[in-house]
Order: C-alpha cells, then sequence, then structure tokens
C-alpha cells in the first residue's frame, strides 16, 4: 500500500449499484497520503501489504484498515459485500486476518502486495 499510485474508489449509488472510479495517489511521504487519503473520506480500505506506521495515520483519520488482503478487485468487492473476505484464500501468503504478517517466518522478510492500493466507501 506504501507505493500504490492509484486508488480504486467504490462507492454504493442511491439504487444500490456500485460505481468505481480512480484516484492517482502521487509519490508522498506515508504522513502526507494518509492526509489526502482521509480528505477523500472514504470509510474503508482494503489493501495487501502496509507499514504500521501508514497504517496508523490511515486509522487516525478513521477509515478502517482491512490489511494483507490479494486477490482479482471484482472478487475483493463481491467478497466483501457479501461478507466473506475473512476467507483465508483472500489473505497474503504467511498473513491471517487479525494479524500484521504473521504465520511463518512471523512477520519477518519481505512482504508483498498488489501492487496498487483498493478502496471502497460505503459497501
Amino acid at each position: 500500500m506504501d507505493t500504490a499510485r492509484q486508488l480504486l474508489l467504490v462507492d454504493r449509488t442511491e439504487d444500490q449499484k456500485l460505481a468505481q472510479s480512480a484516484v492517482d495517489i502521487p509519490p508522498l511521504h506515508f504522513s502526507q497520503k494518509a492526509r489526502l487519503i482521509g480528505d477523500l473520506r472514504i470509510d474503508a480500505l482494503i489493501c495487501g501489504a502496509i507499514s504500521r506506521q501508514f497504517e496508523y495515520a490511515l486509522a487516525a483519520s478513521g477509515i478502517r484498515i482491512i490489511p494483507w488482503v490479494r486477490g482479482e478487485i471484482d472478487e475483493i468487492i463481491a467478497a466483501y459485500t457479501n461478507g466473506n473476505l475473512q476467507s483465508e484464500r483472500y489473505f497474503l501468503p504467511g498473513c491471517w486476518q487479525g494479524g500484521r504478517g504473521r504465520g511463518r517466518g512471523r512477520g519477518r522478510g519481505r512482504r508483498r502486495g498488489f501492487g496498487r492500493g483498493f478502496y471502497e466507501d460505503d459497501l
């Protein structure tokens, strides 16, 4: 998430359909990115790997963070909407939903993510 250059915003419209739009994120310090993302007024963020500092800065903006997720975007949106995102199939290898990079290696070493952040609003 720390190196994401684009965010996908997903909003539920009045007729309960999902509307998507992309937002480019310039290469900034994590604290500046957190402010920029906070200004988007999103409720939740679903992402792959994220540093603790960035996660804490986003959470301080009132954003619910759902880290260590992998998969195709449409599948992730459907899983979140249906309440099935807790399935192990969506966890990054070596990670589990309740922790930060835990599992084999206890969170040490190189972490992998989508390379692109994913955000959602009001799903």
